[in-house]
């Protein structure tokens, strides 16, 4: 856990000292026996609770209330968070910019949180109060594992199967590129198998979800892999064994066709077919 730090205001001052421990334990224990009494109050107005009269008498008791919460110290001072990795420390800073200063019981937890998890890389966020001035976060951060192209945007797919944006996702070229609709809710499936070879799997580059029903597999950005619909690790392990006997996807190929499980086919380039004479390895 660390203290997310305030952005630079010049000319502000500094945040308040936290009060002495006995000090603000009593304060606590007045700014309870205030609350209790305004607790009775409003009760006692259970006959008129559908006026307006009720509605002012309660928002009086609830200022009273924040008013003694403020006088007995608890103010944001502190905003400490963990969990955060990715998340950009300036963009958490000015989302929480807003609360430092103002009367911990009246910081809208709910509404901060939907702003926190707005962020880019955060997946979802836990808000809560630690007394006597101090907001504790939580962070659950996207894992991108993938990138997808989305019409002519790229964004990022997570572990979970979920698209989130960044800024530049194409800037993340490690992740292979996923094509096709449909294809972030099946990412892991074609993840997996990729992975299941490792002959193959440090030549995987993208994948394509082909009418939602087969992939094809990119390689060193220039082969396409057509698996078939049906028993497609089956023939991505045909591939894996014909690598280590052949080197095949080493050759000058451009795609090759593994959808008939009886036989493999290799497309050419042009250049290679108009020499008539096979590509060299």
């Amino acid at each position: 856990m660390r203290q997310v730090k305030r952005l630079a205001r010049p000319g502000r001052a500094g945040p308040r000292r936290r009060p002495p421990p006995r000090l603000w334990v009593r304060k606590l224990r007045k700014g309870a026996a205030i609350g209790l009494t305004a607790v009775i109050v409003a009760g006692s107005g259970y006959a008129f609770v559908h006026s307006s009269l009720a509605t002012r008498v309660a928002d009086v008791v609830h200022k009273r209330v924040i008013a003694a919460s403020v006088a007995a110290g608890f103010v944001v001072n502190r905003v400490y968070s963990e969990g955060r990795t990715l998340a950009g420390e300036a963009d958490l800073a000015r989302t929480l910019e807003t609360v430092h200063g103002h009367p911990l019981f009246s910081v809208e937890l709910g509404k901060l949180k939907e702003q926190i998890e707005a962020l880019p890389w955060v997946r979802s966020a836990s808000i809560g109060r630690r007394l006597p001035d101090t907001l504790w976060i939580r962070l659950d951060e996207h894992r991108p594992v993938a990138r997808w192209m989305d019409g002519t945007r790229q964004v990022l797919v997570s572990d979970a199967q979920e698209v989130f944006r960044v800024k530049d996702a194409a800037r993340y070229k490690e992740l292979p590129l996923l094509f096709g609709k449909g294809a972030p809710a099946r990412s892991t499936e074609v993840l997996q198998l990729a992975a299941a070879e490792p002959e193959l799997a440090g030549h995987v580059t993208g994948a394509r979800l082909v009418g939602g029903r087969r992939w094809d597999i990119y390689l060193d950005g220039r082969i396409e892999v057509r698996l078939p619909a049906d028993r497609p690790a089956r023939a991505w392990r045909r591939l894996a064994a014909e690598q280590r006997q052949s080197g095949v996807i080493t050759r000058a190929v451009t795609s090759i066709d593994l959808r008939n499980p009886d036989w493999l086919t290799l497309e050419l380039p042009e250049t290679v077919l108009g020499q008539g004479k096979e590509p060299r390895a």
